[in-house]
């Protein structure tokens, strides 16, 4: 199993912000540091007060090519 690691914004349409392979690269697009993003994924925060949202995604490595192609 693998993960996307999504920032979405927190209304009830969660469109994508950024959307990352680790939470590295998406604590560097948005500027805060790994464990931020892994404890708003752990506490589930909702967004509220940032109005972002960190979703982790999990998928299976050949589910993402066979809908690509």
């Amino acid at each position: 199993m693998r993960y996307l690691w999504l920032a979405v914004t927190s209304d009830e349409y969660e469109l994508p912000i950024f959307i990352a392979d680790t939470a590295r690269e998406l604590a560097k697009k948005l500027g805060l540091n790994e464990n931020s993003i892994r404890s708003a994924v752990a506490r589930k925060n909702s967004g509220r007060n940032t109005g972002i949202k960190i979703v982790r995604v999990k998928y299976k490595k050949g589910d993402l090519d066979e809908q690509l192609n």
